[in-house]
């Protein structure tokens, strides 16, 4: 993409061994949609979305054949392209470090950290979510806990209770590690 002067930052990439897809948010509009030089096949969405379905890369071909789930792909001048994945674990880890560095490419580990399920319900989850998404959790609330059970439609009490318990549920999380 960068050889084609279009800047773009991956969302979203579906790997697979033969063929992967990916789902690219471009960062300003492009000049002649009509002909673009990419290998496979594309189209343009609606958003200044691009969506790319092109022959597996190199480490798309390992992601695929591994239990890998991809996070992330973003690329960083100074670095390369830095991917964000999920293992089942650390010899998992070794594996695919070992199978990429196999296949000729030049891999560091950056960052490496043990998966943390915070156990949250739905209704955890769904309320925490309209609380960060309102700032309610901020330092300067631009909302208030009433307003928030006022949209969900429960009374404020039971809201108060299930942001205590989630908020109790990550705290112990990581207290615990």
């Amino acid at each position: 993409m960068q050889d084609r002067r279009i800047e773009a930052e991956f969302k979203k990439v579906r790997v697979g061994e033969s063929f992967s897809t990916h789902l690219l948010k471009l960062l300003k509009p492009m000049e002649g949609k009509e002909n673009i030089d990419i290998k496979g096949s594309y189209m343009i969405l609606p958003g200044n979305y691009i969506w790319i379905e092109t022959e597996s890369c190199t480490s798309c071909k390992i992601f695929s054949k591994l239990p890998v789930i991809v996070e992330s792909i973003s690329y960083v001048e100074s670095s390369g392209v830095v991917v964000r994945l999920i293992v089942p674990g650390r010899l998992f880890h070794r594996h695919l470090i070992e199978n990429l560095k196999k296949a000729g490419l030049d891999v560091k580990t950056i960052f490496m950290k043990d998966y943390v399920d915070y156990e949250l319900t739905k209704r955890q989850k769904e309320v925490l979510a309209l609380a960060l998404k309102l700032n309610y959790l901020g330092s300067r609330r631009s909302m208030k806990l009433k307003d928030i059970a006022f949209l969900i439609g429960l009374d404020t009490s039971t809201i108060s209770r299930i942001i205590r318990d989630a908020v109790k549920k990550i705290v112990k999380k990581h207290l615990e590690e």
